[in-house]
């Protein structure tokens, strides 16, 4: 036992002398790369540099947003909106609705309609993180505030959230484990959150009550982050109030910010300062607190503000940017609203300077009279976010069946693309450490300067490379003396976020591996790709230290789908063990039983687990095989042998 107690629970990290090419702990966990980039003159280059033709580049990053964001607008779908019930507040008329976004999707909202002459300006409410949606006191409180200010507000339940969830009148988050399902059908939360507002744009222009030249957009917290997407996406927002959510991307990579707020490869190509300018000439109004979360300090909010403001200018307009800071932390406050009415009557009624104007006093609905539908009577074309990843996933794989026949070497390639592999994760070189109770300990080094344990106890049998989803130290013990027992070599390595290489602090605050399958996201990678990568570097180094033995893999959950990869790029492996593994990446239900490192941006538009299965020219043994949502499954034997026959 003492044996494994030391693989298990030792710590690795030695003095840098005794390293042989003396790695320093700035090179073991080195800083985001997107910071490294050689055409980058420090951290704040990407957020200060725009090229001279401003237009030419707007149409560009649009273009590559709508990319990312994985959706299509199509402004020519009909909206079919349908009024479901009418009541009568304080002088102002709430219309229920719904409408179409895309085919077969329908949004659920709420009309606030002024009394008094029409047309009237309009404003678009977009809800942050509220469960109940447009439902929530706060947000009616909003709404009935900018309504009674004489605007038609059109308030949205966004996907997930309100009368929208997966269980009518249950209230859930829409992010976690439910909003990433969006990845693996290659789309993203944000980005159908941006179509169901742009068609909620169409649905306001469309009405006899509202002057389509006159529309703005207003949110807090998630909402925030919703509206400077339109503003950004939609020329018709003449006006744009984001409140307590404007930061930087980078300050997000270390931020615990919602899946709706975390777009795949951003960071390649801008920063929130490029996505805020494509806002200009149009007005912006930037409401941060001088006490809200680190990611959206006033800071890091000036740094985006700063690097948007230099177009603003360009076009002569630097007065319809502005920012405010206010004495509070996370919240869409009276100081706030009073700052928005001010400055959507400057830019919506053409009234005023811009100074706060003071709210009127309103009241709201319980919760309850408010809502469209009896709760579990919602009608099955307003579809929640499961219905919809489940539909669209199934879709996807019977599209894949259909090819009459799969190139291996195309699929790999595809494969390869999917999980980002490139050189930078490659091994660079290692160096042996002292050893400890015939426990050989080495530190890889790839060519991006990262850098991963590994501990070896020799044998005269072949290797096993064992990887956990929680590091080395969590390797079951039976596992370990099993494969000894054997006269197997064992190597145990810790990957990206794990063991050795985990956050310093307590565990990630939302679930597993958020915060760090959120880092490696925004700077277009996914921590598959990176573990797959890192599981063929210790490969690597095992076959110059034991040139001619086999080597077999053994993954647990993630690591196994990894190790599933790996053995995919590598020929000549001779087994791989998938303990705990997913048969198949098709959503079934939301539970939080893998983490956010099973999600892998448009895995889905590329196959299936057993495709992968196919593609492997390894021996594959499963142990307690499961679905999506961690229930017991049968080893899709009958798919992996379809996929055989169809590849050439």
């Amino acid at each position: 036992m003492k044996k494994n107690l030391l693989l298990l629970g030792i710590t690795l990290t030695v003095p840098a002398m005794l390293c042989a090419n003396n790695i320093s702990e700035t090179r073991r966990h080195p800083i985001p790369q997107v910071w490294q980039h050689p055409g980058d003159a420090g951290r704040f280059t990407r957020l200060n540099a725009f090229p001279a033709d401003w237009q030419a580049y707007k149409r560009e990053l649009r273009q590559r947003m709508w990319k990312i964001f994985g959706t299509a607008y199509d402004r020519k779908l009909p909206l079919n909106c349908r009024v479901i019930n009418t009541l009568e507040h304080e002088d102002v008329t709430l219309k229920n609705i719904i409408y179409q976004s895309r085919p077969g999707i329908y949004v659920t909202a709420t009309l606030y309609i002024p009394d008094g002459k029409a047309p009237f300006p309009a404003v678009i409410s977009l809800q942050g993180h509220w469960s109940e949606g447009r439902l929530a006191e706060k947000i009616q409180y909003i709404c009935m505030t900018i309504a009674k200010s004489g605007y038609v507000v059109l308030s949205i339940d966004a996907f997930g959230q309100g009368e929208r969830s997966t269980v009518h009148g249950d209230f859930e988050y829409h992010g976690k484990n439910l909003g990433a399902q969006f990845y693996q059908i290659g789309e993203t939360l944000a980005g159908a959150q941006l179509v169901d507002n742009m068609r909620g744009v169409d649905l306001l222009s469309s009405l006899p009550e509202v002057d389509n030249k006159r529309i703005g957009a207003t949110g807090g917290s998630g909402g925030g982050n919703q509206t400077l997407y339109l503003a950004a996406m939609d020329d018709r927002i003449k006006a744009a109030v984001p409140v307590c959510n404007t930061g930087s991307y980078e300050s997000f990579l270390d931020g615990v910010n919602c899946i709706c707020e975390t777009l795949p490869d951003a960071l390649t190509f801008t920063e929130l300062g490029g996505v805020l300018a494509l806002t200009a000439p149009r007005a912006l109004l930037l409401c941060n607190g001088l006490h809200d979360v680190p990611v959206f300090s006033p800071h890091e909010m000036l740094r985006s503000y700063n690097a948007a403001k230099q177009i603003y200018s360009k076009l002569g307009v630097p007065e319809n940017i502005a920012h405010r800071i206010f004495n509070h932390g996370h919240t869409y406050n009276r100081p706030t609203r009073e700052a928005m009415l001010g400055w959507f009557a400057l830019h919506l009624k053409g009234t005023g300077v811009g100074n706060d104007i003071t709210e009127p006093r309103v009241s709201y609905f319980d919760r309850e009279k408010l809502m469209m539908f009896s709760k579990g009577k919602r009608p099955a074309e307003v579809i929640p976010i499961a219905t919809y990843v489940r539909k669209k996933g199934a879709e996807l794989l019977a599209g894949h069946r259909k090819q009459s026949a799969v190139c291996r070497k195309q699929k790999t390639a595809e494969l390869k693309k999917v999980l980002k592999l490139d050189n930078n994760f490659k091994l660079a070189s290692f160096c042996e450490l002292p050893e400890i109770d015939r426990w050989r300990r080495f530190q890889l080094e790839l060519a991006n300067g990262r850098c991963l344990p590994l501990v070896l106890r020799d044998n005269p049998g072949d290797i096993t490379v064992v990887t956990h989803i929680n590091g080395k130290e969590k390797i079951p013990y039976a596992v370990i003396d099993a494969l000894l027992a054997q006269g197997r070599c064992v190597a145990a390595l810790d990957l990206t976020g794990n063991g050795e290489l985990g956050p310093k602090e307590p565990p990630e605050k939302v679930m597993a591996y958020h915060q760090t399958a959120r880092r490696e996201l925004w700077q277009g990678r996914n921590l598959s790709g990176i573990w797959c990568s890192e599981i063929i570097a210790a490969i690597e180094t095992l076959k110059q230290l034991h040139p001619g033995k086999k080597i077999s893999l053994y993954g647990f959950k993630e690591t196994a789908v990894s190790s599933l990869w790996a053995s995919i790029f590598v020929p000549g492996l001779s087994e791989v063990t998938l303990v705990d593994a997913p048969v198949s990446f098709l959503f079934k239900k939301q539970t939080p039983f893998y983490s956010m490192a099973y999600f892998i941006p448009g895995i889905l538009k590329w196959g299936d687990i057993p495709l992968a299965a196919a593609l492997s020219e390894a021996k594959l043994n499963w142990i307690t095989p499961r679905f999506q949502d961690g229930s017991p499954a049968e080893i899709p034997e009958k798919e992996i042998n379809f996929w055989r026959n169809k590849l050439k």
